[in-house]
């Protein structure tokens, strides 16, 4: 969890008019869950997200509609957004989070220096299309997810397995089938 809460603090820096406002509801236990990842903490009063013990008193579960629709620009539909336990709190924190964007380009600066940060991120844009790579990978990540995690998605060779399973029984009944016919065929015949 501690990766996750730093992450997200990280973000919260690169937006500081966002943290000041997420700083008005220190001391509130929130959570955000996006499948596969689950965030959860305490808002300090400086604005950051610090971990804690206990119940969250607003959860924010987002379904995978909602990263799909930031990554495209487009509005999330409501039925991927769900309010738990204090809805306000919730939809506030929703309101906030949804501001905060990732600034790869401000991190790759401190590393190799601006210039050379824009000459990667105009390249990294023109040769994939950033939003592409994005969402490529979090397709990936989420199929697995619902694979593994959430088994919402079988594996092939739970499939073939499956399928086997059905055909055997369904031998088994037309056995049983004819052999309950000629029981009934001798039955029938004694009387």
């Amino acid at each position: 969890m501690g990766l996750r809460i730093a992450t997200f603090n990280h973000l919260l820096n690169q937006h500081p008019e966002v943290r000041a406002e997420l700083a008005q509801h220190a001391g509130r236990r929130i959570a955000i869950h996006l499948p596969p990842v689950e965030l959860a903490g305490v808002v300090t009063s400086d604005g950051w997200l610090a971990a804690c013990e206990g119940e969250p008193e607003a959860r924010l579960r987002l379904k995978h509609g909602v990263a799909l629709a930031q990554l495209t620009g487009r509005e999330p539909d409501l039925a991927d957004i769900v309010l738990e336990g204090d809805a306000e709190l919730a939809a506030e924190v929703g309101r906030i989070v949804r501001r905060l964007q990732w600034d790869a380009t401000e991190d790759l600066s401190r590393v190799v220096g601006d210039v050379a940060a824009n000459r990667v991120q105009g390249f990294v844009r023109g040769l994939f299309g950033i939003k592409g790579e994005i969402g490529g990978r979090l397709l990936e990540n989420w199929v697995e997810h619902l694979r593994e995690e959430a088994p919402l998605l079988a594996k092939k060779q739970d499939v073939a397995t499956f399928v086997a399973a059905v055909d055997e029984l369904r031998e088994d009944a037309d056995r049983f089938d004819k052999r309950l016919t000629l029981l009934q065929q001798r039955l029938d015949g004694e009387r």
